[in-house]
């Protein structure tokens, strides 16, 4: 840099033919790509971007071009430029692309823009985008080289003093997160990202329950709908249906509940009330049965579950918990606990001296040995972990313990067991396990497996049956509440914080907690 051009307010430098002399192969992977630029302008403190070819470059810019062998370049130009340049680099992290604007920005502080077709610049909030009016965007095209090029020093790029980034105005941070009687922590799109939200909840009719929400388990399930996993997800989407918490308010024909009362919601808090299976008891199976999220109750309004401060729901489908039961140990009870109790109870597994397996060990699947340890039964645990071992035998207190891989050890099992429960998630074999059982002998089913291929004889010349479950009726989540307390069995749990949902739903996918979360809801908010 040996020379530059004063004219007016802009700076004009000639471009060194050495910093652009680029490797021919890196040329080829960036073509047709346009390299994008970051200009400065001072008047408007405002980041544009601007393309320039990969191959054919100017040799004058109308700006002053940082090399990356000149780090103190500012200090050697003179004048005072009103337009400086910095090449853009590849955002380090991952963001959907926008739906309606060929190019998307990235903010100083970790929040995005977008620049809309009617040519709006909009800046996301919590998950969300907004028109952005006064805000510093730092745009770049939205179509990078596939690595970085580092052209230009990290120094070079940062932006003058006077571009800082404003923080979010409290406006627009009341407007994103909502009004409402209930604060709450909701996903706003498929990326599942949960931030602050505001609601109202339902006044309490005649035989409603109110109560303030103490502690939330977390759910494979709040994965699967705040990432719309299932294509169904109406957002802002609440997630959580393991709710424990105190009754704060009962309507005029509540009779089995008063103010101040231990109680949980599961996984659903409406049906028909009027089928063969509610008569029976079997709400979870009734054709119009309400999901505690996620789901379309009678009046049109779209249900939010327990990453809240309160919840509203009719007396049938709230459960008492015993005095002296931990709160944040009830709660994962209203899921994992009744999903894997329902079928040990519907196949008679609560009777000593019958052999259990359980296939997988999470969430439910460390229930299932609780239970199985409870009902008197001998329990074998079935990993594709050695790690869990000392966590079965050790920890649980399971009698056996198998790595569904060796085939000697799954060999030594073959039908010696009355009852599987099958609590992997994802495609795996069945087979195999079904080679585990008795004559007679039943697997239960309680994930949701893309597909289920079964050799005929596995279960023809076994008289096997495969089984299949999910969650349990009102009287049986009561009973195995009750059954829990009166036996003294706790789920194992992590107990965190609301601010921390987003890292604790990630680690749930990663398989990384032991054995399940539960959100202090209480002194979140």
């Amino acid at each position: 840099m040996k020379t530059e051009i004063e004219n007016g307010r802009c700076g004009f430098r000639k471009e060194p033919e050495r910093n652009f002399n680029i490797d021919p192969s890196i040329r080829e992977v960036c073509h047709p790509i346009r390299w994008p630029l970051e200009i400065y302008h001072q008047s408007t403190n405002f980041f544009r971007s601007i393309p320039l070819p990969s191959i054919q470059r100017p040799s004058v810019y109308p700006f002053r071009v940082r090399p990356h062998s000149s780090p103190s370049l500012n200090a050697a130009s003179s004048g005072p430029p009103t337009i400086a340049a910095t090449a853009a680099r590849p955002r380090t992290h991952t963001s959907q692309q926008p739906r309606c604007a060929n190019h998307r920005a990235d903010l100083t502080d970790g929040r995005a823009a977008r620049l809309r077709k009617d040519g709006v610049r909009e800046v996301s909030r919590l998950g969300r985008f907004f028109p952005a009016t006064a805000s510093k965007l730092r745009f770049s095209a939205w179509r990078r080289p596939p690595a970085p090029i580092d052209l230009f020093s990290s120094r070079s790029r940062r932006a003058p003093a006077s571009s800082c980034i404003l923080p979010p105005r409290r406006s627009d941070m009341a407007a994103e997160c909502g009004s409402g009687n209930c604060d709450a922590w909701a996903a706003r799109d498929p990326s599942g990202i949960l931030s602050p939200y505001k609601f109202d909840r339902r006044t309490v009719r005649s035989d409603d329950v109110s109560l303030r929400i103490t502690h939330c388990g977390v759910c494979y399930a709040d994965v699967a709908w705040t990432r719309n996993i299932l294509n169904n997800s109406m957002y802002p989407l609440v997630p959580g249906h393991e709710i424990a918490g105190v009754v704060t308010e009962v309507g005029a024909d509540v009779r089995n509940f008063k103010v101040g009362d231990h109680v949980g919601v599961g996984t659903y808090v409406n049906s028909c009330r009027d089928c063969e299976n509610c008569d029976s008891s079997l709400e979870n199976y009734c054709s119009k049965h309400v999901f505690t999220f996620n789901g379309v109750d009678t009046d049109g309004t779209v249900t939010k579950g327990g990453y809240s401060t309160h919840i509203v729901v009719h007396e049938r489908y709230c459960f008492k918990i015993p005095d002296g039961y931990p709160l944040e140990k009830a709660a994962p009870l209203l899921c994992a606990g009744i999903t894997v109790y329902t079928p040990m109870m519907r196949h008679n597994m609560n009777q000593p001296g019958k052999s259990l397996g359980v296939i997988g060990l999470g969430g439910l699947g460390h229930m299932a040995v609780k239970f199985g340890k409870a009902f008197g039964l001998k329990v074998t645990v079935i990993s594709t972990s050695e790690s869990k071992r000392e966590e079965a035998v050790g920890l649980l207190g399971a009698d056996n313990f198998v790595i569904s891989s060796d085939e000697n050890q799954m060999e030594s099992l073959k039908s010696s067991l009355h009852f599987i429960i099958d609590t992997a998630s994802g495609d795996h074999p069945f087979d195999p396990y079904l080679s585990l059982l008795k004559v007679g002998g039943v697997m239960a089913l309680l994930s949701f497996p893309s597909e289920i291929k079964v050799h005929p004889a596995n279960l023809n010349l076994g008289g096997r049956s495969l089984s299949g479950s999910v969650t349990g009726g009102t009287k049986d989540i009561q009973e195995m509440i009750n059954f829990c307390a009166a036996n003294k069995i706790y789920p194992d749990i992590e107990m965190i914080k609301m601010d921390y949902i987003n890292e604790a739903l990630q680690r749930l996918v990663d398989r990384d907690v032991r054995f399940r979360f539960v959100i202090d809801i209480e002194n979140s908010f």
